[in-house]
């Protein structure tokens, strides 16, 4: 599995609003979550950070819920909103070190590979077709894949783990995590994996993704332990084995460390949760 299919396939985002954003009763705020913005007319400002400059034709990621209300001086402003739902963004490696704003210049020549969807998406959302909000779905699905391979390509993140897997050697390592989470992987074996010695491969994953190789297996470990925890399909022996813990009680011990409950705890809130959502 490539480098970047080997994380979405796990953390598989999706689309929940998409359409034109226009100013409110309380101005103009953005959905909730994580919201890709094309600004096709008009100016636009955060207000959150007033010394952004965004020009007509940038693309913005938003990655932050704080950096949600916008503004704008334009009567004819047009800023289509693609609202993205992640899960929950402590659970999902994409939003480690992650800038709260992500910017992508509408005069970046190298930008070309992603203007074919957002005319696709802008095009869909001012016309009223069957099937409309399928297809607006999906092209921001298609988008948002389009720009993390964008943003790994031409190595626009210095941090996290979209900055590991732009380096070819390190994602050689961080595939490896994540397509076998249940090998006893060490700084030795990754780091051939990397084809670096242990000195340089543990000092520059450090310097990427922000953490040591050890932290970050077994935060991705504790992230899917999370994930089929909620599923409640397999019992909790079963992702013990799943992820490579040579015991229960070491499953036990990193799991709480990582999300502050047992195994159990954390399990009985997904089913109560999920049992309120059908209500």
């Amino acid at each position: 599995m490539d480098r970047l299919s080997s994380l979405l396939q796990t953390f598989t985002p999706t689309a929940r609003q998409i359409g034109m954003l226009e100013y409110g009763p309380e101005g103009m705020l953005l959905p909730e979550g994580s919201n890709i913005l094309f600004l096709n007319q008009g100016d636009l400002s955060i207000d959150a950070d007033p010394d952004l400059q965004i020009k007509c034709g940038d693309l913005l990621w938003i990655t932050h819920d704080e950096f949600r209300t916008l503004s704008s001086t334009s009567e004819d402003l047009q800023l289509l909103c693609c609202n993205m739902d992640f899960g929950p963004s402590q659970l999902n490696p994409v939003f480690d070190k992650l800038p709260p704003v992500v910017q992508i210049h509408a005069d970046d020549q190298a930008r070309e590979t992603l203007n074919p969807t957002l005319q696709l998406l802008l095009l869909e959302s001012m016309q009223q077709r069957c099937g409309q909000e399928t297809v607006l779905n999906r092209l921001a699905e298609v988008l948002l894949v389009h720009m993390l391979r964008f943003l790994m390509k031409n190595q626009l993140l210095e941090y996290g783990v979209i900055a590991g897997l732009s380096d070819i050697r390190l994602a050689r390592a961080i595939t490896a995590m994540h397509n076998q989470p249940e090998q006893r992987w060490s700084v030795e074996t990754l780091a051939n994996e990397a084809g670096m010695s242990r000195t340089a491969f543990n000092q520059h994953f450090r310097d990427t993704v922000g953490c040591p190789p050890g932290e970050y297996l077994t935060r991705w470990r504790m992230r899917l332990a999370c994930q089929l925890l909620e599923n409640n399909h397999l019992s909790i022996g079963q992702i013990v084995d799943q992820l490579g813990y040579l015991s229960d009680t070491a499953f036990f011990r990193a799991f709480r460390k990582a999300v502050g409950v047992s195994p159990g705890q954390y399990r009985q809130k997904a089913i109560a949760n999920q049992g309120i959502a059908l209500q």
